[in-house]
């Protein structure tokens, strides 16, 4: 036995008639022997160049592969953040890859799209908000000078005869009473926008409504030189309110009357059921309007060429009351050029269901 050894035990055993003398062997104070002790160490420096070599060859897969791919995607989205915070909102991210980025992307475009569509509302309300304070400044100011020109005569003695002070207290009462009409139809007009007038729907049959209205005021409108015939007149009902319905046809009804092209103008009213909606049809033969002033005729104070913007004509709301009247009734209203001449306006109403058998035409 060597120095470095040291005897555990000994043991005796007879095996078969056979004495056996069996020693254990352990090294002094339970250390290992040296050759173990190399082994280990080499497995140890071994596992921790596996493990070192292991974290390197991760950091370069994460660099390479996957770092690397989300970088790029992160770029273009910052570069399209800083385009559209210096305003330009017509840029659009070009990204072709069909990855997890891809529909991040298109939502950032879809984004930009919606972004530039609510400025271009917000610049284009803001415009109009100016027109119409343009426009109510101007078409109040015309029968506001009248009125203080004439009391202004009546004070200076200028109308001397009884005859003379009646003309001119009419005109001041015919001027007061078209601001008093104008300033009911902004006032209709704010309310529509905001939904805040009352509704009051009932059902009931449009070519008795049409013919009871051009019945009553037929008279009133020949007098203003508007002559107004009824044909085509399709039994049909809807739900709608007609104290506004009636309001709608009389603002077309004046506006044909305003902007007649001889003394005596012709407007002719139809209905007509088109299926699912019925259909009211107002054509005059008056100038008609240019086809790109169509699609603005309904804006508030718009008119839409030089002999419209008379302030004599009107205020250029009664046109766009109707639209946001027909609106709010669940309509809509549209003009065009009449084939033989003149401005044809249509109406749209939802047809009451109950009566969509009842209709023959």
């Amino acid at each position: 036995m060597s120095a470095g050894e040291h005897s555990l035990s000994i043991t005796h055993r007879e095996i078969n008639g056979t004495a056996y003398q069996i020693r254990v062997y352990g090294t002094r104070s339970g250390e290992l022997p040296s050759g173990v002790k190399l082994v280990i160490v080499l497995a140890a420096l071994v596992l921790l160049c596996a493990v070192l070599a292991a974290i390197w060859g991760t950091n370069r897969f994460l660099i390479r592969f996957v770092f690397q791919k989300i970088s790029g995607p992160l770029v273009v989205l910052s570069d399209g953040g800083r385009e559209i915070g210096e305003g330009n909102l017509d840029y659009r991210i070009d990204y072709r890859e069909k990855d997890e980025f891809a529909p991040v992307c298109q939502a950032f475009n879809e984004m930009a799209a919606r972004l530039k569509a609510s400025v271009e509302r917000t610049r284009q309300d803001e415009e109009s908000r100016k027109e119409l304070l343009a426009g109510i400044s101007h078409d109040l100011r015309s029968p506001l000078t009248s009125i203080r020109a004439y009391v202004e005569g009546l004070l200076d003695g200028v109308a001397r005869t009884d005859e003379a002070r009646r003309r001119h207290l009419t005109t001041i009462k015919t001027k007061a009473e078209d601001i008093d009409r104008m300033v009911s139809q902004l006032f209709l007009l704010s309310k529509l926008d905001m939904a805040e007038y009352p509704m009051e729907p009932r059902t009931f049959r449009l070519d008795e409504f049409v013919t009871a209205l051009v019945t009553e005021t037929e008279d009133e409108y020949r007098g203003k030189g508007l002559e107004i015939t009824v044909e085509s007149l399709c039994p049909v009902s809807v739900t709608a309110d007609g104290a506004l319905l009636r309001r709608v046809l009389t603002n077309v009804m004046d506006n044909s009357a305003k902007y007649k092209a001889a003394d005596v103008g012709r407007l002719r009213i139809s209905v007509a059921d088109t299926g699912e909606d019925c259909r009211v049809v107002l054509t005059d033969d008056g100038p008609g309007v240019p086809e790109e002033a169509l699609p603005k005729l309904f804006d508030a104070f718009y008119r839409s060429d030089p002999a419209r913007k008379n302030p004599a004509g009107g205020s250029g709301l009664g046109l766009a009351v109707a639209a946001r009247t027909v609106e709010r009734m669940g309509g809509t209203i549209d003009a065009r050029n009449a084939p033989a001449g003149g401005l044809e306006i249509a109406i749209t109403l939802p047809k009451e269901d109950s009566h969509a058998k009842d209709s023959d035409c």
